[in-house]
């Protein structure tokens, strides 16, 4: 610990500074921190509260902490590309298809509500996008879909499991979704559609560490 780290856990009461490490490798390890769920609660609360600490110690390290005051989602990013997760195409378009639909449904919300979609839509869209008639293989969709949920970017809502077979299986877009694919406009949107349908190139996205 440099001593510049040092003085910057002074700002924190000595009983808690003992969770600085575990907080930070869990940030790291996972890029995002939601208010409202179980497990994620306390540390966000705590990051939260020294959001100044933690956002120099980040700095620090070469990364950037960010925070979506509407979805209440802290997230981690690399100031380096060498840190940053790289996509295949296929993934890049699933993530691109979710963002899509992100917007889309979120018109009809209020307040900070997370839409929710069917799998039956995201293989909709993700064929509109792409221009293919051929969808992706299920194993594929499910492996892909799986990751996502890793990453906490989605929730499925009818059980544990991903069932791609089942098209009105729902699954829950979270705001971390807009953060991973920062497009604030239409025109952005559109630059990305164009890009991918010309295809053919990995796609790397601004994740924690990768």
């Amino acid at each position: 610990m440099t001593v510049s780290t040092e003085i910057l856990l002074t700002e924190i009461p000595e009983k808690f500074r003992r969770d600085v490490p575990r907080v930070v490798n869990r940030l790291l390890g996972r890029t995002f921190l939601y208010q409202d769920v179980g497990d994620d609660k306390e540390d966000y609360y705590f990051v939260n509260r020294h959001r100044a600490v933690f956002e120099s110690i980040f700095a620090l390290t070469g990364f950037r902490l960010l925070h979506d005051d509407y979805h209440r989602i802290f997230q981690v990013v690399s100031e380096y590309s060498y840190s940053q997760a790289r996509y295949k195409l296929d993934e890049s378009l699933i993530i691109l298809v979710l963002r899509k639909l992100y917007e889309e449904k979120s018109e009809h919300l209020s307040l900070a509500s997370d839409p929710v979609v069917t799998v039956g839509e995201v293989r909709e869209e993700y064929r509109t996008i792409t221009g293919k008639e051929r969808d992706l293989p299920m194993g594929q969709y499910e492996t892909l879909l799986r990751r996502l949920r890793a990453l906490g970017l989605i929730e499925t809502l009818d059980g544990r499991n991903i069932e791609v077979k089942d098209a009105d299986a729902r699954l829950r877009l979270r705001g971390s979704i807009r953060m991973i694919l920062p497009i604030q406009t239409v025109d952005e949107m559109d630059a990305w559609l164009r890009k991918y349908r010309a295809g053919g190139e990995d796609s790397e996205t601004e994740e924690g560490n990768g």
